[in-house]
């Protein structure tokens, strides 16, 4: 669910493209893209597939800078971590990380403070939580 359907659950308002995205989507493989789609097929990058291991594990890197542009250097980019932990036959417990935000180099601290923010992951992982409850 979490990489299926994300556009489902991901908040609208947290797009980078000229437009509302209608989809977003992560390519199921280690190399894969991480993208917004919008209604005219116009397609912004937000990362790639670093590690593809569902049910358990899925990293992806976030290319997406201080100024919520896309620059494609590796070494400008973060990881973002979704790990999923089995607590019992009817719970399961997910582990997130977003981690070497530094790479961003200047200004890295204003994208921290923005995904650290209320309106930030907390937002969009309890949008996914929410999905989750009513499938």
């Amino acid at each position: 669910m979490l990489t299926q359907k994300m556009g489902t659950w991901w908040p609208a308002t947290h797009h980078i493209g000229n437009t509302p995205f209608v989809e977003v989507l992560m390519e199921p493989r280690a190399g894969g893209r991480w993208f917004e789609r919008n209604v005219t097929g116009a397609e912004c990058e937000w990362g790639r597939v670093l590690v593809w291991e569902p049910p358990h594990r899925v990293v992806v890197s976030w290319h997406l800078q201080p100024d919520w542009t896309f620059n494609a250097d590796m070494s400008r980019a973060s990881e973002v971590s979704f790990e999923f932990v089995a607590e019992g036959p009817e719970a399961t417990r997910m582990e997130f990380e977003h981690r070497h935000i530094e790479r961003h180099g200047e200004g890295w601290e204003k994208l921290f403070a923005g995904v650290d923010s209320p309106g930030g992951w907390t937002l969009v992982l309890g949008e996914f939580e929410k999905a989750f409850r009513r499938k």
